[in-house]
């Protein structure tokens, strides 16, 4: 949820770091959001199965946190 109208990254890292899809790049009005990975990478493919580091940057912040993606 956010506070306030807001410039929004949200993306899927392997664990070294490298980007595999971004979700969202943008502004996003104020209130509750939601999106649902579809497992897929930026290039369409699907994703192999492992853990994956989520980052979001909103409004002056940034959280991390971990998916699990199974097969």
């Amino acid at each position: 949820t956010l506070p306030a109208a807001s410039e929004v990254t949200l993306g899927i890292y392997d664990i070294t770091g490298r980007l595999v899809r971004r979700m969202t790049h943008g502004r996003l009005p104020a209130g509750p959001h939601r999106l649902d990975w579809d497992g897929r990478t930026e290039s369409g493919g699907t994703a192999t199965a492992g853990v994956y580091l989520v980052r979001l940057e909103a409004a002056g912040g940034r959280v991390e946190g971990k998916v699990v993606k199974s097969e």
